[in-house]
């Protein structure tokens, strides 16, 4: 079986370590030719950001044609990662793909099984990219046997975000927001009897994320086999442990006494809750920073930001969302190097600090942090900060790193369905996170056949 390796245990010995291995090994093509690009050459980008992110990417690329006027960009929305990831394949199979498109981090193993790719690595020879400026949670996540598959582009953790007027009103201080699941609850109470127009205190969107982000917070392993990154593939879906049980009973728990509002699936609901003032807390991306302020601001209400609450004792720390850029494989060269010059300007400094100021994503380079740091960004904008802070306390373990198996968004939606059935009665924790741990290791071992 295949082996899957992001990082060695030596790496352990400091919190964001580098992989080890030095600079990934090129291919005969990257080796023996120099590839240019002599006339102009047109490349398609398909992307999964929606709303003002739109416009954002738009001009990003718009500034990448200026620098490379040989080089036209045409830029496509094709909505959610599922549906991007969906409409790539059916392109692909057509053999009209995209040059570069845009899906989730748990679509990582996937990708570079998929066939349909073109392997950074195998092409970084022809315009080289300095590794070692990016954030070492960033790159590991995306590197596969010490080689670089994706490009990072959009990185994110979840954040607790609090109406901090609320909290003055409940009698709470505004510069405390709840870091235990204990303390979720406590606040909970207190908001709930002192701010009765609230529909409840808190809520999120149903997302499997949070459930996975919570097991790291725990350093337990997701799936076996090392969570799937020093070994072979996993084989064994271990989620339905008593760290999983755990998570969901107090998850569940909350919705059950009237302390939790259930929005369901979508990035919208819990959004327009929070900026409403039907919940007082929310928790959601970083990449929400920037909205969620402006919602608030509409109201005359302040806004906070904080790590999300931990299980009482938990000693992990929260692992990388977001999403990368892939290159798809059979164009011509000069297409291919066109697109590698894309998700490499994408990925620099000043793109990276535009994306940061205009939704909340943390950049994926240090340099770009650097950049902030030295104009004072962070100072005036605190709210910024917090995912980035978050993560950077965040030990470094296999359970923090994230899992890495072949049918994430399947896992995903199968948890989410449990999560769904405990609500409405139909099975305990136990029992629904039992079933969705078998579908997911039977999938699992399909898929792990199918790679061979």
């Amino acid at each position: 079986m295949k082996n899957v390796l992001l990082v060695t245990c030596s790496l352990l010995l400091i919190v964001f370590p580098l992989f080890s291995g030095g600079q990934p090994e090129q291919t005969a093509a990257g080796e023996k030719e120099t590839v240019e690009i002599t006339e102009p050459v047109t490349i398609q980008f398909w992307h999964a950001m929606g709303g003002s992110r739109i416009d954002l990417i738009q001009g990003i690329v718009d500034d990448f044609m200026k620098a490379n006027p040989n080089i036209k960009v045409e830029v496509q929305y094709t909505g959610s990662y599922n549906d991007t990831l969906n409409k790539v394949k059916a392109a692909s199979k057509a053999g009209n793909a995209p040059h570069v498109f845009h899906i989730y981090e748990i679509g990582t193993l996937q990708m570079a099984n998929s066939g349909i790719v073109t392997p950074i690595y195998e092409i970084e020879a022809w315009d080289p990219i300095d590794w070692e400026t990016f954030f070492s949670p960033v790159r590991n996540y995306y590197t596969i046997n010490g080689k670089h598959y994706s490009m990072p582009f959009n990185s994110s953790t979840p954040l607790m975000y609090y109406n901090k007027t609320f909290f003055e009103q409940a009698g709470l201080d505004p510069e405390k927001p709840p870091k235990t699941f204990e303390e979720v609850i406590e606040y909970s109470k207190i908001l709930k009897q002192k701010i009765p127009q609230l529909k409840a205190p808190i809520s999120w969107n149903l997302n499997s994320w949070y459930f996975e982000e919570f097991h790291c917070l725990m350093d337990a392993p997701f799936v076996n086999n090392d969570n799937g990154r020093m070994g072979e593939y996993p084989t064994r879906a271990l989620f339905n442990g008593q760290a999983g049980q755990r998570i969901l009973e107090w998850w569940t728990g909350m919705e059950r006494d009237g302390l939790f509002l259930d929005v369901g699936p979508g990035w919208a609901n819990h959004r327009a809750a929070f900026g409403s003032g039907e919940v007082a807390m929310v928790m959601s991306s970083t990449s929400d920073v920037n909205q969620l302020t402006g919602l608030l601001k509409e109201k005359g209400w302040e806004m906070g930001t904080g790590y999300i609450p931990r299980p009482e004792g938990a000693r992990g720390g929260v692992t990388i969302g977001g999403g990368s850029l892939w290159i798809t494989n059979n164009h011509p060269n000069e297409e291919l190097l066109a697109a590698l010059k894309l998700v490499k300007y994408i990925s620099s400094d000043e793109p990276q600090v535009r994306w940061h100021k205009g939704t909340g994503y943390f950049p994926v380079r240090e340099t770009a942090m650097e950049m902030l740091e030295a104009e004072g960004w962070f100072d005036e904008n605190p709210n910024f900060r917090t995912a980035f802070d978050q993560l950077l306390e965040s030990p470094y373990t296999l359970n923090t790193a994230g899992s890495l198996m072949g049918v994430f968004p399947e896992a995903r939606s199968l948890i989410e369905t449990g999560i769904q059935k405990v609500y409405a009665g139909e099975m305990t924790v136990k029992e629904a996170l039992d079933e969705a741990a078998e579908k997911t290791t039977k999938s699992m071992l399909e898929w792990n056949e199918l790679v061979e």
